[in-house]
């Protein structure tokens, strides 16, 4: 297909069904048992309203943030995601691609089909993020980390809540395993047995082994990002893991409200996400305290589309919407948003 046949994250949703078979669609679709969890973080975003501020010449809104060092042209992240070689032969390399001239950082993870070795030998300059999925040995792990310092990426992610297999009714129904489906140049994780056998001390023990940031992702209470913190996190990455892992029916916007007005340290960092599709979204976890916010499936919905190309554009639409959101909402730069310019009248 040619680029310029989607303009919206809507869009290309509508033409990524079109354009892969109907069994894969579902797999990238489908959340948790019935998609309660999944649902709940569109229709939790939507319960909250933004209140403007009129005649304040808002030009050139300013999205630069920091991330440990690193200058960012934007708080939108690429949140991680498995299996990709499924819809395209190079998978993660062309996800990659689609960013690698950008300022944005980009997550792959130990699920990836790609090997991070892979991903870095085709996009030199792209802002890099690996996330592990604690399915092995300390051994294994460190490994992991090696490879993260050794491919230069950003920070280290730790996912914390995809202990094992989720039962995800779309897509068991459509007797679709993602597994079976495209290339592989990245290790099969060697024992997933071993996500249960780890506590929080897991993360103490990465931090003495690297300089990286890491960040847990998975957070959802306030008592598991104490925990975090309290074992060493430099960031906690609030995530119900696009609502496919467990029927909490807990939305990540309103995992965030609890825990932004429970975090006590200044220093740890929030990254969100969840139900993502438009610009003021986005407008809406920053203003309720989140410092970056993760894109998933509207990077997929690109990819499908139109490779590189389309990921790319699916970031200049986000970022586009989020620049017009602020214009129009009286918003200057991102540490103008704050709670204070929401209206939520309905309980999460």
């Amino acid at each position: 297909m040619k680029l310029n046949k989607f303009e919206t994250i809507r869009e290309s949703a509508k033409l990524a069904k079109k354009n892969t078979k109907k069994s894969a669609f579902n797999w990238l679709e489908s959340g948790v048992e019935d998609n309660l969890t999944r649902d709940k973080n569109i229709e939790d975003l939507n319960k909250i309203k933004i209140l403007p501020k009129l005649l304040k010449k808002i030009v050139k809104p300013d999205t630069t943030v920091k991330f440990f060092g690193s200058s960012l042209e934007s708080p939108i992240f690429l949140a991680p995601m498995g299996h990709q070689t499924q819809w395209h032969k190079n998978g993660e390399i062309e996800m990659a691609r689609g960013l690698n001239s950008s300022k944005i950082l980009t997550f792959f993870g130990t699920q990836s089909r790609i090997s991070l070795k892979d991903i870095r030998a085709s996009n030199k300059n792209a802002l890099l993020g690996w996330e592990i999925f604690p399915f092995g040995n300390k051994e294994w792990i460190l490994e992991q980390i090696s490879n993260a310092i050794k491919y230069k990426c950003a920070a280290l992610c730790l996912c914390l809540d995809a202990n094992v297999r989720s039962h995800r009714y779309q897509d068991r129904e459509a007797y679709y395993d993602a597994r079976k489906y495209g290339r592989r140049t990245n290790p099969i994780s060697p024992d997933v047995s071993f996500a249960l056998k780890y506590n929080w001390k897991l993360i103490s023990w990465i931090k003495k082994k690297t300089k990286l940031p890491v960040i847990a992702k998975g957070i959802l209470t306030s008592d598991d990002a104490k925990l975090a913190i309290e074992n060493g996190c430099d960031a906690i990455w609030i995530s119900n893991h696009g609502g496919r892992m467990f029927n909490s029916g807990i939305s990540g916007i309103e995992a965030l409200d609890e825990i932004s007005k429970k975090m006590k340290s200044k220093k740890v960092k929030i990254i969100a996400d969840g139900g993502i599709r438009r610009g003021s979204d986005i407008l809406k976890y920053l203003c309720l305290g989140a410092h970056y916010v993760g894109v998933g499936r509207p990077a997929l919905y690109g990819l499908i589309n139109a490779g590189h190309e389309g990921v790319k554009k699916t970031f200049l639409i986000l970022n586009s919407e989020l620049k017009t959101s602020m214009s129009n909402g009286g918003f200057k730069n991102i540490r103008e948003m704050k709670k204070d310019r929401l209206k939520i009248n309905e309980k999460f």
